[in-house]
């Protein structure tokens, strides 16, 4: 059977539930009309999204998963439409601990709060605050909280397609007098 023929039956992955991400009016009140703020949205679908508004965060069981101890019950909220940036924030309770595993879209992780454990591949690094962790693509990695305090990381997926690099393709275009 030719690959591109109508008989062919072409693998659908499932598509894991996301959280639909809201943008938080009360950041617009003090500057912008909702009027002015919903007709900017529809030229450019820009949000900023406030995660801790009182929603659940969510775990692994919205992914079908049940995990056996709740140590390596880590919840983590979305921060942006996956259709733009597939990033959010994690947090992880004393004592737990997100298990050692690999993926291969690369990650970045901020450090917002706590001193975590971070293993990259089998090397345990002790974080803090405002420490920026490079996880390469299919890296083994793994995180820790062995301290009292919650651990919250900022989370973001990057494309192994589209490489951003600063000298190239930026087309940087000054809206204001500044130089």
């Amino acid at each position: 059977m030719a690959p591109n023929s109508k008989d062919s039956v072409e693998e659908k992955k499932e598509e894991l539930p996301q959280e639909v991400t809201v943008h938080n009016v009360d950041c617009n009140k003090e500057f912008h009309t909702r009027g002015e703020v919903k007709k900017s949205q529809a030229k450019f679908d820009w949000k900023v999204v406030e995660p801790y508004d009182g929603k659940r965060w969510v775990s692994w069981d919205v992914l079908g998963m049940k995990v056996k101890n709740d140590k390596h019950k880590l919840e983590w909220r979305n921060c942006a439409d996956v259709t733009h940036a597939w990033t959010g924030l994690v947090s992880l309770k004393p004592g737990q601990h997100e298990p050692l595993h690999t993926h291969t879209t690369p990650m970045i992780y901020y450090i917002l709060q706590g001193k975590p454990i971070v293993s990259l591949n089998y090397i345990n690094n002790r974080t803090s605050k405002w420490q920026c962790v490079s996880i390469p693509s299919e890296c083994p990695h793994s995180i820790t909280n062995d301290t009292a305090e919650e651990v919250v990381i900022a989370w973001c997926y990057v494309s192994l397609k589209d490489k951003v690099n600063p000298s190239d393709n930026y087309n940087w275009k000054w809206l204001e007098e500044v130089f």
